[in-house]
């Protein structure tokens, strides 16, 4: 091969090498921030279990990224089988800030439009946003148990696992 061709066969390698090793930076990324913040809720209610009213959801967020600060925006609850929004809470949790490495205790306000039974819960969907618009899809599978997917479960046990391993992620 003459020195030419081993030039090119050279440069495209190195071309080559180059997108992989920043495509493993873009995916390590992507992960992170995929599994930085987590969001468990249970729901608080005045009265009986019977008649409950000013039903309302207490949020337990987990910050777990090392240098990142989020800050809370709104709630809104929609039903399974509906597209209308039940209500939109813009102003109980707006600004609250979610430090890097902290879990913070969030309780919204009443839902307005939920007063009855703790029955009406079952097949709500609710939605937290972000001030930088990212939005968290809480679908409890029953009062306020957190319900993953496949891969959010694979990679929530993922970053568990290289974290026991003290394998720096950030």
């Amino acid at each position: 091969m003459d020195f030419w061709k081993q030039v090119a066969v050279d440069f495209v390698g190195n071309v080559l090498a180059g997108f992989l090793l920043l495509g493993g930076y873009i995916l390590a990324q992507w992960f992170l921030s995929a599994t930085d913040i987590t969001i468990g809720y249970a729901w608080k209610f005045d009265g009986t279990m019977q008649a409950a009213f000013n039903i309302r959801p207490c949020f337990d967020i987990r910050n777990r990224s090392r240098s990142k600060t989020y800050y809370l925006a709104n709630i809104g609850y929609l039903r399974d089988t509906q597209q209308q929004p039940i209500d939109i809470d813009n102003k109980s949790v707006w600004g609250i800030e979610l430090k890097p490495g902290t879990i913070t205790h969030a309780e919204a306000a009443p839902v307005k439009n939920l007063t009855g039974s703790l029955s009406l819960l079952e097949g709500l969907q609710v939605h937290v946003y972000l001030q930088n618009g990212r939005q968290f899809w809480l679908r409890g599978t029953g009062l306020g148990a957190l319900k993953m997917g496949r891969i959010q479960r694979v990679a929530f046990w993922l970053r568990k696992g290289l974290e026991a391993g003290a394998v720096p992620m950030e």
